[in-house]
């Protein structure tokens, strides 16, 4: 019935135990692993299999006129996840700023309100000050009123807080008549706006910009996760400093010194890396060697890393081994270790599951799904089904055991019924990629079968 890489044996007790073989190789589960960047596929030998949607719109695109919001656009994101194969989940960023080149992003009906702020030299761009109160109560209604549509979709794997600095990444380096954000605002100000965003989506986790000076930590303490730009840069802006060498080290230790948890943020939040570049400049113009390649994967590895953003361009040929390498410990990696149950029980009887589980990644899973159990009979029927309480989002990294009873009707027709299990959503839609064989055609896995007398 099962492969010859299936372990099985039977007690004296009529308990019978199975462990079922493990593949190898990176999956691609939602929320997890690589993220696709604003609806840009490639093909899979160019870039790998992706587990998000990632999202940043600007406040002009989200609320073009007064109250007028344009959730459209954010729905068209999470269709788009939905339509991909395999469906993904989706990283939410509402931004300010871009360049003092690019125009304004915030509405102009804002503006038009006498709002404090700074116009670029030559009056094309405007930076609103983030101390104005008219501001400040819009911005929060801005995210109320998306927290309020989207805070319980079980589809959104982050929101990334932004609302401040240029792409929301809480810098204005990029505009020289403007102070630095950490000198011109008060900690307790910026922190205003990580307020919001928790206030708005508190069921969402959440992640943070490291470089968001004394925000970072207070983020964190809330229950953030954080993120780090420009990840792989080891001389891309010089070569005697680095966000890798010199920044990163750097923040984290100012985190953690701020607050004594942060490195253990990961456990409730994600962390999510960006690339600096593209790794095809990497290539051609850092000139990066494999090794320089492989510390940099190590290290995201190492900071407990759920989903790197790789912006959806080429992975040179030379680097792509690191990156799957890599890719079957980032994030989450379910894998059952055994289960074991009775080999027979009478119809009506409850059986007994007991399963051992290893979380092979680096870190949790961060949104709710449910271990599920069923009986199927030889046509394919489903003739039992039941839910563990298990609330996986606690299965750290290594082993972890389950229990459960699946009750079974009491008319049930004798016979042999195959045993299968699924990680589903909501819709009871099996949704997480197990790194076993046994995967059927609707994502359940059949892990054994139980004779019924």
């Amino acid at each position: 019935m099962f492969s010859s890489g299936w372990a099985c044996a039977e007690s004296a007790e009529t308990l019978q135990t199975v462990n079922p073989p493990a593949i190898s190789g990176p999956l691609a589960n939602p929320g997890n692993g690589v993220a696709r960047f604003h609806d840009q596929d490639l093909n899979l030998a160019d870039y790998p299999a992706t587990g998000l949607e990632y999202r940043r719109y600007y406040w002009s695109e989200v609320e073009p006129r007064e109250g007028q919001y344009n959730f459209a656009l954010v729905d068209e994101g999470f269709a788009a996840a939905a339509a991909h194969q395999p469906p993904m989940n989706v990283g939410l960023r509402f931004m300010i700023l871009d360049g003092p080149e690019s125009g304004s992003e915030i509405p102009q009906w804002l503006i038009d309100k006498g709002i404090k702020g700074i116009w670029t030299p030559d009056h094309k761009t405007f930076a609103p000050d983030l101390d104005d109160p008219t501001y400040i109560a819009y911005a929060r209604r801005l995210l109320q009123a998306f927290g309020a549509r989207y805070n319980n979709n079980p589809e959104l794997a982050f929101i990334d807080i932004g609302m401040v600095g240029a792409w929301g990444e809480w810098h204005n380096s990029n505009f020289p008549n403007l102070p630095p954000l950490q000198e011109r605002y008060s900690p307790a100000l910026l922190n205003r706006y990580v307020d919001m965003h928790f206030s708005a989506f508190p069921d969402t986790p959440k992640i943070m910009l490291i470089n968001g000076y004394d925000s970072v930590a207070y983020a964190a303490k809330k229950g953030a996760g954080w993120r780090a730009d420009c990840w792989g840069d080891w001389r891309n802006f010089s070569p005697t400093w680095s966000h890798m060498a010199n920044d990163y080290p750097e923040r984290i230790t100012a985190a953690q010194a701020a607050w004594p948890g942060f490195n253990d943020a990961w456990k409730k939040a994600p962390v999510s890396l960006e690339i600096c570049g593209h790794m095809a400049e990497w290539l051609t113009e850092q000139k990066y060697s494999r090794e320089e390649v492989q510390a940099t994967f190590d290290w995201a590895l190492a900071q407990h890393a759920s989903t790197l953003n790789i912006k959806s361009t080429e992975i040179p040929k030379v680097y792509r081994d690191i990156v799957d390498k890599a890719l079957t410990k980032i994030g989450y990696r379910f894998r059952v270790v055994s289960l074991t149950h009775p080999a027979s029980a009478r119809a009506g009887q409850a059986l007994s599951l007991t399963s051992q589980w290893s979380n092979d990644g680096v870190a949790p899973i961060y949104l709710r799904y449910t271990l599920a159990w069923r009986l199927q009979d030889q046509r394919g029927s489903t003739v039992a089904q039941g839910s563990a309480g298990d609330d996986i989002r606690q299965w750290l990294p290594g082993r972890h055991s389950s229990a459960y009873q699946l009750a079974t009707p009491r008319n049930l027709a004798a016979g042999r019924y195959q045993l299968d299990m699924a990680l589903v959503d909501k819709n009871n839609t099996a949704r997480i990629q197990l790194a076993n064989e046994g995967k059927l055609s609707d994502g359940w896995y059949r892990l054994s079968s139980v004779v019924i007398n």
